[in-house]
């Protein structure tokens, strides 16, 4: 059962604040618990940006004159007439294809509404769609790798004679990551500490600032895999330093399969975070989906979700043997064929 906001007395007795928190609750309600309708958003946008020049219900795009590059840069009140802003409302992300490189005019639909909108619009929107705008909103902590973590390309050679290396060099060994790839990617280790027991690989944004970071045990028989930072791992795209946003990307699962897989971004689990949705499809070009063998259930509605707008045919997906992560491949999937589904 619902329990509605109680207004007493006839509508022609409500404040203003009472009317409008009862419509919207309502409104609100009915996006959320039904087929999604965008038309608030999409008055939303009129109001800010005029009469739209393009709209696919179907796909959620809609496309405006950009208030950049025809009013501001050209100076025309009416627009231009081009459309090329677009604004997909469904994965709340838009991207001006004329002066979006030059003049950051991409991004989420939050913040096209925060730069040009005014407060009713932002409380509008933020009302209807609380998840878009909890990343934006989201207080980033600090990250600092642990006191205790030592990389493996500076340990020391009475270190290495020690249990507490020998045991981490073991686990490394088992999944097939080489010196190599730990001096790429700084991958360490504590022995003492919190993090006592664990292999911690590292995450830097393209800032080049620690985001966050992995902290797998080495013990099999530990109740408690991972322990990770407490920050949100959704706000962040791991490792992006090492992105190159014009290659081609491989999606996987978790942070040690990206070691693995030059230009991959990992879920870090099964599902795709809305931040990472939307850089994706803000800045990729071609996307290869590799999850684990017994993930294909997954990978199938992965390929689905991404598969739309500016991205439609432009998404791949490679199918593991189901006994096999990418890490058992030492990230060698080339014999394996890249599919398109229908």
């Amino acid at each position: 059962m619902v329990i509605l906001p109680h207004l007493v007395g006839s509508p022609g007795g409500w404040c203003l604040q009472e009317i409008f928190f009862y419509h919207f609750f309502f409104l609100y309600f009915d996006m959320h618990t039904t087929e999604t309708d965008f038309s608030a958003i999409i008055e939303i946008l009129e109001d800010i940006l005029g009469d739209y020049r393009m709209h696919n219900d179907a796909k959620g795009q809609i496309s405006f004159d950009c208030p950049v590059c025809s009013h501001e840069i050209k100076g025309l009140d009416d627009g231009d007439g081009k459309g090329n802003l677009e604004v997909n409302y469904k994965l709340g992300v838009y991207k001006c294809w004329s002066c979006g490189e030059t003049h950051d005019t991409h991004g989420s639909v939050y913040k096209l509404i925060r730069k040009y909108g005014n407060k009713k619009h932002m409380t509008v929107y933020e009302l209807l769609m609380p998840e878009d705008v909890s990343v934006v909103k989201t207080n980033k902590k600090i990250v600092a790798l642990p006191k205790e973590f030592i990389s493996f390309s500076k340990i020391s050679v009475g270190l290495k004679l020690t249990h507490h290396y020998k045991r981490a060099s073991n686990y490394l060994k088992k999944r097939n990551i080489t010196t190599e790839i730990c001096e790429k990617h700084n991958i360490g280790f504590a022995y003492e500490g919190p993090y006592a027991g664990r292999i911690i690989i590292p995450s830097y944004g393209a800032n080049g600032y620690l985001n966050y970071f992995i902290a797998r045990s080495y013990f099999d028989n530990t109740k408690m895999k991972y322990k990770n930072p407490d920050v949100q791992k959704e706000i962040i795209i791991f490792n992006e330093s090492l992105i190159d946003w014009d290659d081609e990307i491989y999606l996987v699962e978790g942070a040690f399969d990206s070691i693995f897989v030059p230009n991959s971004v990992p879920l870090l689990g099964k599902v795709l975070a809305e931040h990472l949705y939307s850089v994706l499809y803000e800045k990729a070009k071609q996307i290869t989906i590799v999850l684990d063998g017994d993930a294909w259930e997954d990978a199938v509605k992965l390929f689905h979700k991404i598969n739309t707008g500016k991205l439609f045919g432009k998404i791949w997906v490679v199918r593991l043997p189901d006994d096999k992560d990418i890490a058992d491949l030492k990230g060698d999937f080339t014999n394996l064929k890249k599919i398109q589904l229908d």
